[in-house]
């Protein structure tokens, strides 16, 4: 395995579709936590909650050179279910998130490659579940989220990198978190899904931000609600949504859907091989899509292992060899190598439940 201060004592290929992993692991078991990759090629992983849903404290890095994870600086605040945002400075905006004792925050600090400094600007509201998209003009799109055990929002803001503030901005059509949100080519951004509170139900609504007017616009309806769902920007322009929770269906999905941007239709894109929520989903440098983990209720709740690659030449799924632990609620950053980590995450079955230290390492 790779551990911190050790050298690579082991390594286990498997290859599958042009895949291949090598395992690791993080200094703390921790899920709902992010993972960002810095300019220099290191990946900041920070937050989440740990063993017994404790909060973790303090942040760590992963050096791809040595295949190591070092201990990193403390935040502020413990947080979980927040994001963090690549700035174009190479700082990391982190906002939001469930945070002690025990609340959602508006709060947000900034990583500037050596420590975290809390910013005085707040969000107009507490927001965790929400999502963060850099736009062309460097400024950072908040929107939507949860504050928790009260209500969805509709409310978004704009994070400034120029002077460190948040401002409101157009509020999206519907309130939802846990929805995804894709920046298109032409740098509209595409919001998908999502669950409302206290409501109880999961959206097949989509809508575009469009930045030059700070407007929100109705496009098509996705054919299926979700909810922790993904979606991913494809090479030639689409958007490719995969499963998610859907409280209409009754749970997980295994169905995708194209998004096209031109026309503002979803269309059907081939069913993944099984259902799954909370995974990940990467663009990878040749244009295909890496799908990984997960959450499926079938059968009894349980976190799957299992991989597998879209192909959006072919339109296909293509099976890829499983990660050695399942887990869904991990994070997967791309490398600037190519290759791509899979961190920490969530393991479940009917009888346990178990926070991971375990970091998978797939490249081509």
């Amino acid at each position: 395995m790779l551990r911190a201060g050790r050298e690579l004592a082991a390594v286990i290929l498997m290859c599958v579709t042009g895949l291949a992993s090598a395992q690791a692991q993080m200094l703390t078991a921790r899920y709902a936590h992010t993972a960002t990759l810095l300019h220099d090629g290191r990946v900041l992983i920070y937050g989440g909650l740990g063993a017994g849903d404790g909060f973790v404290i303090g942040s760590e890095i992963f050096d791809p050179t040595t295949g190591q994870f070092l201990h990193g600086p403390r935040g502020h605040k413990c947080r979980a279910f927040h994001t963090a945002t690549l700035l174009p400075d190479g700082s990391v905006l982190i906002a939001g998130g469930f945070i002690l004792p025990y609340s959602t925050s508006r709060t947000a600090e900034v990583f500037d490659g050596r420590r975290f400094v809390f910013l005085t600007s707040r969000m107009s509201a507490p927001r965790e579940l929400h999502t963060a998209t850099l736009i062309a003009d460097g400024r950072v799109l908040i929107a939507g989220g949860f504050v928790g055990g009260v209500t969805s929002l509709a409310a978004c803001d704009l994070f400034d990198p120029a002077t460190y503030s948040f401002e409101r901005t157009d509020d999206m059509g519907f309130s939802r978190f846990g929805h995804a949100a894709c920046r298109l080519a032409d740098g509209r951004v595409l919001i998908t899904g999502g669950g409302q509170y206290p409501e109880e139900r999961t959206l097949a609504s989509a809508e575009l931000y469009e930045p030059a007017i700070g407007q929100f616009r109705p496009t098509g309806r996705m054919l299926a609600e979700r909810s922790r769902h993904t979606a991913t920007l494809l090479p030639d322009g689409r958007v490719l949504i995969t499963g998610g929770n859907s409280l209409k269906a009754g749970g997980q999905l295994a169905s995708t859907e194209l998004f096209d941007p031109a026309t503002g239709v979803f269309t059907a894109g081939p069913d993944m091989t099984e259902p799954r929520m909370d995974h990940t989903a990467t663009l990878l440098l040749d244009g295909r899509v890496l799908i990984a983990g997960g959450f499926n209720g079938e059968g009894g709740p349980h976190t799957v292992a299992s991989c597998e690659v879209f192909d959006p030449r072919e339109g296909c799924f293509y099976p890829a060899s499983p990660l050695p632990t399942p887990v869904h609620e991990q994070k997967e950053t791309l490398l600037l190598s190519g290759d791509v980590l899979v961190s920490g995450g969530l393991r479940v079955d009917p009888t346990s439940r178990q926070v991971v230290p375990d970091a998978t390492i797939i490249g081509p």
